[in-house]
């Protein structure tokens, strides 16, 4: 990444040159590594680079808007998460078990060398709990840290922008039509959810995403339900923390304006429930 991108990318942490170097020593690093994620995956879907940098982009627009102000180093272990997050998915243990990359990825940071000596002992820990509570069947009120800065709200907030990388960009349409006749039906549904998302903007309280076809089966059955309770178990620590819970909007690329938070979560709520009754 050049000197200017980076600048753009890690803005927040412009007064802070120490904490902006080390994200850029870290990007670098974890751009090495995160290509070698084997393709043999469940479903196939994205997790190298290009999702690293989506999830930045989220956290990026999260905090604009966000109405608890974050410390400098609270935003840094957030950027770091998302180059981290996903190491888990190195080991091939996560091709046979997919859920246990979390920790799998907390295990990696805790004796990767190279963050050893990139992060201070608490940075590291911070960064590992975080990383560890970021899968949504993790229970987030479970955080136990010693810390004074505020990770439960950190991993709350990390769960958000890692689930709502949710576009097309994850499972391509041209990369989908060369492997269609290798996937099981599963995996084919799944790659059929993501492309039905055109893409997705944080404005806090909405989360707003924008979609082709709302009536689309395999977007309600396994996109709304996921992000439903993704919202609901980062809203009960962003409550604790004093904030109101984000609401998810979803609007259809027609050249409508959103609906309403309201309406369109009771509405997306209803038809996801009527979906899976009828599966």
């Amino acid at each position: 990444m050049t000197h200017t991108n980076a600048e753009k990318s890690y803005h927040l942490l412009a007064s802070h040159p120490d904490y902006f170097r080390r994200i850029c020593s870290a990007e670098e690093y974890a751009s090495h590594l995160l290509p070698f994620i084997p393709r043999g995956l469940p479903v196939f879907q994205s997790h190298g680079v290009g999702h690293s940098q989506a999830i930045i982009t989220y956290i990026n627009q999260l905090l604009i808007s966000f109405p608890l102000p974050l410390k400098q180093q609270e935003i840094f272990l957030l950027y770091l998460a998302a180059w981290f997050h996903d190491i888990g998915f190195l080991h091939p243990l996560s091709i046979h078990n997919r859920g246990r990359h979390p920790e799998i990825s907390e295990d990696m940071i805790m004796r990767d060398l190279f963050l050893s000596e990139l992060l201070s002992p608490e940075e590291r820990e911070n960064l590992a709990v975080i990383v560890r509570f970021h899968d949504t069947h993790s229970d987030l009120l479970k955080i136990r840290t010693s810390s004074t800065l505020k990770i439960p709200l950190l991993a709350g907030l990390f769960r958000l922008a890692d689930a709502i990388d949710i576009g097309k960009d994850r499972c391509p349409p041209e990369v989908f039509c060369l492997i269609e006749d290798g996937l099981d039906e599963h995996s084919r549904r799944h790659w059929k959810a993501h492309q039905n998302v055109k893409g997705c903007v944080i404005a806090y309280p909405e989360i707003v995403i924008t979609i082709y076809d709302p009536e689309n089966p395999f977007f309600r059955r396994r996109i709304v339900p996921h992000l439903d309770d993704d919202c609901k178990t980062s809203g009960i620590i962003c409550r604790k923390y004093g904030i109101s819970p984000f609401q998810i909007v979803y609007h259809r690329d027609d050249g409508t304006k959103p609906e309403s938070s309201s309406i369109s979560i009771a509405k997306n709520r209803s038809f996801a429930s009527a979906s899976i009754q009828g599966q």
